[in-house]
């Protein structure tokens, strides 16, 4: 699939991860765009895919939108691929800072990336993320309620990126119960 091609094999799941240093030079994105109809089209993309497979659809959550939305945005920045923050803490330890459990008894997280030096759209990226195993199984997981994607587009990122375009796709999923 000639897409497919076009799309970096950067796809990482909960327990995948790349890791680069570059400098701060290097790093900074010419110019940054937020893209909220795309996260839409995603998460109605997803939500389709979830029912398809007899799964109930998620609900957006703010807060997990905010989560997602603020770490593509990092990564862009800072010219880095992965679901750590720059400061080596686990993804788990960020969307603590914005999913927040007080009140409840359990909760559980979860985070797909992805990465495109080429434009992409939300059925590229479900089926992306389909055609990885571990992506998959984020995305079909029954234990999850909430979802929130964060799509940005860089004309120029370095780094990981290369000084090239990229667009970086972070979606958190969550669940809390015992409120």
């Amino acid at each position: 699939m000639k897409r497919a091609t076009a799309l970096f094999a950067l796809l990482l799941a909960v327990t995948g991860l790349i890791a680069g240093h570059v400098s701060a030079a290097d790093t900074a994105p010419a110019a940054t765009e937020r893209l909220q109809a795309l996260d839409q089209q995603i998460l109605n993309r997803l939500n389709t895919t979830r029912v398809a497979h007899g799964l109930r659809p998620l609900s957006l959550s703010h807060d997990l939108q905010r989560a997602a939305a603020v770490h593509s945005r990092s990564m862009l920045d800072g010219g880095f691929f992965e679901h750590n923050s720059p400061d080596g803490s686990p993804f788990v330890a960020r969307l603590k800072r914005f999913y927040h459990v007080a009140g409840y008894s359990g909760w559980s997280v979860g985070e797909n990336l992805l990465f495109s030096s080429a434009k992409i759209d939300a059925p590229a990226a479900i089926e992306a993320w389909l055609d990885s195993p571990a992506h998959r199984k984020n995305m079909l997981n029954t234990d999850w309620r909430e979802v929130g994607i964060g799509s940005l587009r860089a004309s120029a990122a370095g780094g990981t990126f290369g000084g090239e375009p990229a667009w970086v796709i972070t979606m958190d999923f969550g669940t809390r119960s015992g409120s």
